[in-house]
This record gives C-alpha cells, sequence and structure tokens, in this order.
C-alpha cells in the first residue's frame, strides 16, 4: 500500500467486520499475494485499505467431525488438512506465497486463481460472511450469487463436514507456471455418497453431477469419467484451450475416483 492509503489493523473479527463494512471502498487485505502486485503496478487503486493479519481470524479447529477454517488461515496451514483441501492449497503456488496467501483470499480469486472453490465445492462447505445487511451462511455458490468479494463484504470462516475420504488431482502444464489449467476434487461423504467437483472446466467451479449420478446408480468410474463431459462448459485461454480441456476432463476425474477408492 501506498502512503496516500489509509489502513486499519483490526485485532477482533468484530473489529475487522465494523471496517469492512462501514467504510465506503474498503479494501480488504490479507495475505496481499495477488492485491499488492496489483496496486504496486497502478492496476488497482486502494483509497482504504482494512488488513486482517491482527484480526484472529486464522484459526483452524475440528469439532464434531466438522472442519471450521479462519478467513484468514494462510494456505500453509491449510495444506496440513486432509484431501481435497490439503493437497490444492499445497499446489498453490510457492512456500513463499503459501505462507501469505490465505484461504480466504483465495476462495475470492478470480479465474484462473481461486482453487480451493472447487474442493469446498465438492465438499458442500458452508461459508460465513458479514456486509452492511449482517452476516450470512451459504455455499460457494450463494457467496457468488450475493455479490462475492465486493466493497463492504468480509469473508469470516469457512466450514464443513469431514469426509470419509477425499482426493485432489491437477493438470499442470509448462507454460502455466504456478497456475492450474484444471483440477478435480472427489469426497465420499459418512453416507458412501461421492461428490466431485471441477476447476477449469467451466467458467467457474463446477459439480460434476452426472458423474456423481453414474456412480449412485452403480455404474463404474469409467463410465462416471465419461459423463463428466455433460456438466462441462470448457473455455479457451492462456492456461489451455476448450478442446483440450475437454478431452482431459474424463481423465483427470477418473484418477480423481480411483485416488479416493484406494
Amino acid at each position: 500500500m501506498t502512503s496516500t492509503a489509509a489502513v486499519s489493523m483490526p485485532s477482533s473479527e468484530a473489529e475487522a467486520v465494523a471496517a469492512v463494512t462501514t467504510q465506503p471502498f474498503a479494501t480488504v487485505l490479507a495475505g496481499g499475494t495477488l492485491l499488492v502486485p496489483q496496486h504496486t503496478l497502478g492496476q488497482v487503486e486502494v483509497e482504504r485499505a482494512v488488513w486482517l493479519g491482527r484480526a484472529e481470524m486464522d484459526g483452524i479447529s475440528r469439532s464434531n467431525g466438522r472442519m471450521t477454517v479462519g478467513a484468514a488461515a494462510p494456505l500453509a496451514a491449510c495444506a496440513r488438512l486432509d484431501a481435497p483441501v490439503g493437497p490444492c492449497a499445497a499446489d498453490v503456488g510457492d512456500n513463499e506465497v503459501k505462507a501469505q496467501a490465505t484461504i480466504g483470499g483465495n476462495i475470492c480469486s478470480p479465474v484462473p486463481y481461486g482453487d480451493l472453490r472447487g474442493p469446498l465445492l465438492a465438499l458442500g462447505a458452508v461459508l460465513r460472511w458479514a456486509d452492511p445487511d449482517g452476516t450470512h451462511t451459504g455455499g460457494i455458490a450463494d457467496f457468488a450469487a450475493s455479490g462475492g468479494a465486493r466493497p463492504g463484504v468480509l469473508l469470516l470462516d469457512i466450514a464443513f463436514a469431514v469426509p470419509e475420504a477425499g482426493s485432489f488431482v491437477a493438470l499442470r502444464r509448462h507454460h502455466t507456471q504456478s497456475l492450474t489449467a484444471m483440477s478435480v476434487s472427489a469426497v465420499r461423504g459418512a453416507d458412501g455418497n461421492v461428490a466431485i467437483a471441477a476447476t477449469g472446466a467451466a467458467p467457474d467451479a463446477c459439480r460434476l453431477l452426472s458423474a456423481e449420478a453414474v456412480l449412485a446408480g452403480g455404474g463404474s468410474i469409467a463410465e462416471a469419467a465419461d459423463a463428466s463431459v455433460a456438466d462441462a462448459d470448457p473455455y479457451d485461454d492462456v492456461l489451455a484451450s476448450a478442446a483440450y480441456r475437454r478431452r482431459v476432463l474424463p481423465v483427470y476425474v477418473g484418477r480423481a475416483l480411483e485416488q479416493l477408492g484406494e
């Protein structure tokens, strides 16, 4: 941040909520791995910043079979969690990035970032966030539908049931450096049902409901993998073409499901 930006440093979640929801155009600053470079390059203007480094929003706890992760928890800490969240967090950037970047910042980042939206979508995670109208809870899609990361909104924490098993696989290409062109997350819940989600198969993270239905009906992994393309909406970007994404999606769905069964 430049010397012309006003910076608030709240010391609690309540203070952070007040700072973000009552200050017009307040920008949330957590790890800053995207915001700071963008600001330095003049791509983003910051008038007021609310830094979460002292807000005690970085806790990770487990109780009654559920994990609760504070939005300011660094990815280095999230990388120690079970699949699919742990391996996904470990796959983001280098060690320096993981030490600074936060799970909340990742969730709120635009494509092709936002890697963790896939695992959290598969887990049916519940997000808690605050805005000028109060505190809200909902899934990844609900948070996005509400406007997601915008001025006046602060993501507080993420909660999800610990699955019986989880898996995560990512498509890496040499020219993409630290960016993931596609990933697939799969989880098996206590009820035995399997949920599958992907990033890079559509403009945002998506559930692969057709593949899930095949498995629920007793179909094979190969059949479920083939069915996954029915829920894809692939696109072209610098990481991969739409045609390539469509072609490799079944391969990565198959790998995630095989890993889930190990």
